[in-house]
């Protein structure tokens, strides 16, 4: 339980964006980016209809996908 509240820590903006926002993070388009929620790739979590994440958890995934091209 600590080791999550650890992790969580560091992502303070951690709260429901709507898939416009995540799409303006990710600077591509609403149907990619729902597509993009379906391949369950993006480190966000899904409750319903709503996705939570945090700006920090989209830069990072980007990050680590530098010079990739990911398929889903």
């Amino acid at each position: 339980m600590n080791k999550a509240r650890i992790e969580m820590s560091q992502y303070d903006d951690f709260r429901k964006y709507s898939v416009e926002e995540i799409s303006q993070m990710l600077g591509v388009g609403k149907t990619k980016t729902r597509d993009l929620l379906q391949s369950k790739i993006l480190p966000v979590t899904k409750i319903g209809r709503d996705y939570f994440t945090s700006k920090t958890a989209i830069q990072e995934f980007l990050a680590k996908n530098i010079g990739k091209e990911l398929y889903f």
